[in-house]
């Protein structure tokens, strides 16, 4: 009995609570769903077995009684009347299809005895429940149960039941949802049999006959469409035909619909969003398109696409760079132009602010301390840590990308990159995104230290940035988050990761023919969307944040180069390192007797611009925060603690203390790398912020 096993099935795709997302017919079209375990207390149980084969339980295979009974009726009215088929005759002959003759049913009671002697009854039944017709391409059971009623086969009442035992006697002509008014009449057939049989009472047979039953044969689901795609169908399903998969369709919606709100009649057509659980890695949640629907363009999964990268590259240069214990959070770094041969980078804004720190080059997503930043760790070693997060297409050696490679001239696909910053979320272990839902907690590489990927949480979160990149006071009130955004060149890619202990929330935007367009940067069309995902993940803004490793130290430094402090060090601050990791030179700027000796790139770019007989410049200054031009929302029902602006800036003399001014009216005062809050009020503010030295820069933001 080679042949007994269970049927070839469709295969059913759930998110991981068991809603259907996709159903994958067998082969031939047929909608076969096999797995349905029988047990003698179900009412399709016992309804099948009254339609069907009454001595069930008790024949061993063949039952010689109807074959009597059978033989006499056919005999005394010279033709066939009925059969003496039973439920395990009907099984040989599905599973082994012959002409009908005599031979046959002779040969189909022999192999019907040989079954019975080596699986037992409820087998038996589970074989036959699975192959039987129910109309149309619906085969077996579960599949009718799903199809006529949406619901499982073990949850069907007493009228569905004999509803649907009555149909593979049939199934054409008793089909419910085509001829219902024969259905109900082989219903009640089957009814009066249970109840002659004493399966039922008279009473349940009354109430049975007339429950009025609703078929409602429906479509099948077309949920999370592009992640169905990816998952396809593994070769042996878990689970009978149910590939329980670790979509979660609850967030899956909450991410359509923040895709669609944000593009909804702008300028942009296209994007993608992925969610990823950090701790298993699971992919909970994948949007390809705005709308699968959409002709040709719809059906593109943006989510796996290749697109350039942008400065989303970056934090994995400066995760190795604080790995290999070459910088620390207050290292200073030069932004001053630098040409290397034909490449003359240039930063997003156009402009260069000489000296800056670690943390404000990586918040500020500044290129020439980026390119620093590569050069240090060496190309080659950048390149294969990209390699090592998963970022596997980025597949051509190091030299093809030259130093642009950290400025995101390689192409990534947004699903790689939202797994490759879980890395970081999960404290440097990689591991492969997951489709389908295993209780096994995911093998990791160690990739990073979590010393580094704290660090570099801990600079690109903060509530001072999500209130300066939206330009609302109310998004402060947002779930702790860190977040870093980039923008290909020639403006065709935007791009958002957030992140926290629990998720990463990656976001692309562009267009489908891949043309560029103004808007398309990160901060401005795809920030938006991950935030508002994000709000809806969280709506009590109580969110996780990262525990400190403990390998984490603080130690002091000069506030003007981000060394150890020498003796003639007259600023100093405090700044995270790692410990037996980070160095600690000496502070090389200040010496005794001399201004500070700063390299002659910098020095010659500090002095650009002095006034010939001033004698010492007043050096340069530039608000970083509030952005210029925007627009804050007050909300009155928030706390005053909540709704204040952070006002920074940065200088060419980090030690110069930064003055303040709203309207002209002092409001306080400042240094570099620590920011001042301001309580806003509604209405027009002009803000200035200046040192003594004369330096200032003014900024133009509005208050609703």
């Amino acid at each position: 009995m080679d042949t007994l096993t269970r049927s070839t099935p469709s295969v059913v795709l759930t998110d991981r609570g068991g809603e259907p997302l996709r159903v994958r017919l067998a082969v031939g079209g047929l909608d076969r769903r096999p797995g349905y375990a029988p047990a003698p207390e179900h009412w399709i149980v016992k309804a099948i077995v009254a339609a069907e084969d009454r001595r069930f339980w008790s024949h061993p295979g063949v039952d010689g009684l109807a074959i009597a009974r059978a033989a006499a009726q056919n005999l005394f009215s010279g033709r066939r009347l009925s059969g003496a088929s039973t439920i395990s005759t009907q099984v040989i002959r599905m599973i082994e299809p012959r002409p009908r003759t005599l031979r046959t049913k002779v040969i189909e009671a022999f192999r019907a005895l040989q079954m019975e002697r080596r699986l037992g009854k409820r087998d038996i039944l589970a074989h036959y429940l699975d192959r039987a017709p129910f109309g149309g391409n619906i085969v077996g059971i579960e599949a009718a149960a799903r199809r006529y009623f949406h619901k499982g086969a073990d949850e069907l009442c007493l009228a569905e039941a004999a509803l649907l035992a009555g149909l593979p006697q049939s199934p054409s002509r008793l089909r419910p949802d085509r001829h219902p008014e024969r259905a109900r009449e082989r219903q009640a057939w089957v009814l009066d049999r249970m109840q002659a049989l004493g399966m039922i009472t008279a009473r349940e047979r009354a109430e049975a006959i007339a429950q009025p039953i609703q078929v409602r044969p429906g479509s099948y689901p077309f949920s999370a469409p592009h992640f169905c795609d990816l998952v396809g169908v593994p070769a042996r399903p878990a689970c009978g035909s149910i590939v329980r998969t670790t979509l979660d369709v609850d967030l899956q919606r909450l991410a359509e619909g923040s895709l669609r709100r944000c593009l909804q009649g702008g300028p942009v057509d296209c994007g993608a969003v992925v969610v990823i659980e950090v701790g298993t890695g699971a992919v909970r949640a994948l949007v390809g398109s705005p709308d699968y629907a959409r002709p040709r363009a719809g059906q593109v999964n943006g989510a796996v696409a290749r697109r350039a990268a942008g400065s989303t590259l970056k934090p994995f240069a400066y995760a190795l760079a604080l790995d290999c214990g070459l910088v620390t959070p207050a290292t200073v770094l030069t932004d001053v132009p630098v040409r290397f041969r034909d490449f003359d980078p240039r930063n997003f804004s156009l402009d260069f602010l000489g000296r800056v720190s670690v943390r404000d080059a990586l918040v500020l997503s500044l290129n020439l301390p980026a390119i620093d930043i590569e050069q240090r760790v060496g190309q080659e070693r950048f390149h294969a840590i990209l390699r090592d997060v998963g970022l596997s297409s980025i597949s051509q050696p190091a030299s093809h990308y030259g130093l642009g490679l950290v400025l995101g001239n390689a192409e990534v696909r947004l699903l790689d990159l939202a797994n490759a910053y879980a890395c970081l979320a999960r404290g440097g272990g990689w591991a492969p995104p997951r489709f389908v839902e295993s209780p096994n907690p995911p093998a990791t590489r160690r990739v990073f230290s979590p010393e580094a990927c704290w660090l570099i949480s801990d600079m690109l979160g903060g509530e001072e940035r999500a209130m300066d990149a939206t330009g609302h006071a109310a998004d402060v009130r947002l779930p702790p988050m860190a977040w870093k955004t980039g923008t290909s060149a020639g403006l065709r890619d935007a791009w958002t990761v957030a992140w926290n202990p629990e998720v990463v929330i990656a976001v692309w935007v562009g267009n489908s023919d891949g043309s560029a367009s103004e808007h398309l940067v990160g901060r401005r069309i795809a920030t938006p969307i991950a935030w508002d995902l994000l709000r809806r993940l969280y709506p009590d803004n109580r969110g996780p944040w990262f525990a400190r490793p403990a390998g984490i130290v603080t130690r002091a430094v000069c506030a003007e180069s981000g060394c150890a402090p020498g003796p003639h060090c007259e600023c100093r601050g405090e700044d995270w390192a790692i410990a037996s990791v980070s160095r600690h030179a000496l502070c090389p700027v200040h010496r005794e007797g001399t201004k500070a000796a700063w390299p002659p790139s910098v020095a010659a770019f500090l002095n650009r611009g002095a006034a010939p007989a001033a004698g010492e410049s007043a050096g340069s200054l530039r608000i970083l925060s509030p952005a210029r031009g925007c627009t804050y929302r007050y909300v009155p029902d928030l706390d005053v603690d909540a709704q204040r602006i952070a006002f920074d800036a940065a200088t060419d003399r980090a030690g110069d203390p930064l003055h303040w001014f709203v309207d002209d009216r002092p409001v306080g005062r400042s240094r570099v790398g620590q920011p001042m809050f301001w309580p806003i009020q509604r209405g027009r503010h002009r803000i200035v912020c200046s040192t003594l030295g004369g330096a200032s820069d003014c900024v133009q933001i509005t208050i609703e």
